[in-house]
């Protein structure tokens, strides 16, 4: 118990690299000055020729004289951050590029749902202008300082910047930008937050699958991400073994072993009644649809009635969102 007080008692006198502003070591050499002597030349020799090429001249009066000793703050400027898939830190870390993924909503006005999403998240004191938002510093413990926000889209680029500038500051330009990139980094996580959360509730809701009988194949009303990531989550469930998947190239060989009557009703899904062998199951990117297609190890497309079992089988599986772990 000793020993564990004494540990704790020195890492509390410890100060934190992120935090500690100042050098770990003493500031008496601010008091020294250079002292020198002329050189002592012996009776009868003649004093050597000196070159004053490098001799550092005295400051002047007017010089600009930077910060040192206490007053240099040695903590690294702050990093922004790309937290967001897809998104980029703009040059000289002034803001966020972020880029369209989605064709349901443009993207300035999502950036803008989530910038008044987290102002309220975090009970900041905000408000919005012609020129964008004004928040308080509260998301990063300083609800002293005003930040000003700006969107800056790109057509070419299909993008958008989230650019924040903090406001009235005549501090160093280094502490302007930790603030600035604290603050930036603050929204940039609680935007991924939300689109996970986003993906998680899309990738819970149910998917319609059709059969295509004419083409010989499946339609799921979803692109191809969500639809390979539910149909690899419940071939398993439906008695598949999965023993070769590319997502790259969109196939998934599988070896069904069947279920028994007893699991079927268990489940609450049709029997799948089709041949005990291995298949290859083909996924292809329709845009906002994806087909599949069922062959055998050979590659050879599978019988209608095959097919049709198939269908009927996993497409209630994929209506199914407590199938899905």
């Amino acid at each position: 118990m000793v020993v564990g007080l004494l540990a704790i008692s020195v890492l509390a006198g410890c100060s934190n690299p992120e935090t500690r502003s100042q050098a770990n070591r003493g500031f008496d050499y601010e008091g020294e000055r250079l002292r020198s002597t002329p050189l002592l030349i012996p009776g009868g020799l003649e004093a050597p020729a000196f070159n004053n090429d490098y001799v550092v001249p005295a400051l002047s009066d007017g010089a600009q004289r930077g910060v040192t000793g206490r007053e240099l703050d040695i903590r690294p400027p702050t990093q922004v951050l790309p937290l967001v898939r897809g998104s980029e830190a703009m040059d000289g870390g002034t803001g966020l590029w972020f880029y369209q993924q989605r064709l349901d909503q443009p993207l300035e006005q999502e950036l803008s749902q989530a910038l008044e999403a987290f102002f309220a998240a975090q009970k900041a004191d905000s408000g919005r202008d012609g020129q964008g938002w004004q928040s308080n510093g509260r998301p990063i413990g300083n609800a002293d300082q005003r930040f000003g926000w700006q969107l800056v889209p790109d057509a070419v680029r299909r993008a958008v910047a989230v650019q924040v500038n903090l406001v009235g500051s005549e501090g160093l330009a280094q502490d302007r930008q930790r603030a600035e990139a604290a603050m930036l980094n603050a929204f940039s996580l609680s935007y991924q937050r939300e689109l996970t959360q986003q993906q998680e509730r899309l990738d819970r809701s149910p998917i319609t699958l059709e059969l295509d009988q004419p083409q010989g194949r499946l339609l799921a009303a979803e692109g191809y991400d969500r639809t390979w990531k539910r149909l690899v989550t419940l071939l398993p469930q439906l008695g598949f073994k999965l023993t070769n998947r590319q997502q790259a190239l969109g196939y998934v060989d599988v070896d069904y072993d069947g279920l028994s009557a007893s699991k079927w009703r268990e489940l609450g899904l049709p029997e799948l009644d089709i041949p005990e062998r291995e298949y290859r199951i083909q996924l292809g990117d329709l845009g906002n649809q994806s087909s599949i297609t069922l062959s055998d190890k050979d590659r050879i497309p599978v019988s209608a009635e095959v097919l049709g079992g198939f269908a009927a089988t996993l497409g209630e599986a994929f209506r199914r969102t407590d199938l899905i772990r």
